[in-house]
């Protein structure tokens, strides 16, 4: 088990960030990279690490509320699952009660899914803001039945993927048909939102 809040970075990236959507229905917050919609967006996230293992990919990250470290999540990469490791007990009826009220299109959701589907908020976000930095696209593909395939950064800014007219597609649309040909559907983010990547038949 991790030593919860061991020394940890100053770099907190926030579990809900400025372009996610509030719904005043349900006063949920929803997540631009995974489309959690969450109670709150205190929380935030630092020190992701992740290596891959012979059963999968280890992962864990702190979780802190402003600057404060109430845990660490962890996912030891052996087949197991997704925990939340708490500084304190009050700390891990917080976690618990926010886990409770999350949604995933209006359904609830297991404690351990919501902490992949924050881990994965936070992985996004990190490489969206190193493809920024690199005036580069991050673009991301689903299987047939809607299941998350494959993320992949590219050399091209998003608006060269908003054109339909874009000379750089058809060369695109070959090297993804020959890297990722199970992938059904491609999607890109724009710099606010993930929008559906249009490519044309990709031709030998």
């Amino acid at each position: 088990m991790p030593a919860p809040c061991a020394a940890t970075s100053q770099h907190h990236l926030q579990v809900a960030a400025p372009l996610c959507e509030r719904n005043p229905m349900t006063d949920l917050t929803k997540l631009p990279h995974t489309g959690l919609h969450v109670p709150h967006d205190r929380y935030t996230l630092a020190d992701f690490q992740q290596m891959t293992t012979r059963c999968g990919i280890a992962y864990n990250a702190t979780v802190h509320e402003g600057e404060r470290c109430m845990g660490v999540i962890e996912n030891q990469g052996n087949g197991g699952g997704t925990w939340f490791f708490p500084a304190t007990a009050a700390d891990h009826r917080a976690v618990h009660e926010f886990a409770a009220a999350c949604r995933m299109e209006g359904e609830p959701l297991s404690e351990e899914e919501v902490l992949d589907h924050l881990i994965t908020e936070h992985e996004t976000a990190q490489q969206v803001a190193k493809c920024t930095r690199r005036r580069a696209s991050l673009i991301r593909g689903y299987e047939e039945d809607g299941l998350p395939a494959v993320t992949i950064a590219i050399g091209a800014p998003p608006v060269w993927l908003d054109r339909a007219d874009s000379p750089f597609l058809p060369r695109l649309a070959r090297d993804l048909k020959a890297s990722d040909p199970g992938v059904a559907v491609w999607e890109f983010w724009t710099g606010d939102q993930w929008k559906p990547l249009s490519l044309p038949a990709a031709t030998d």
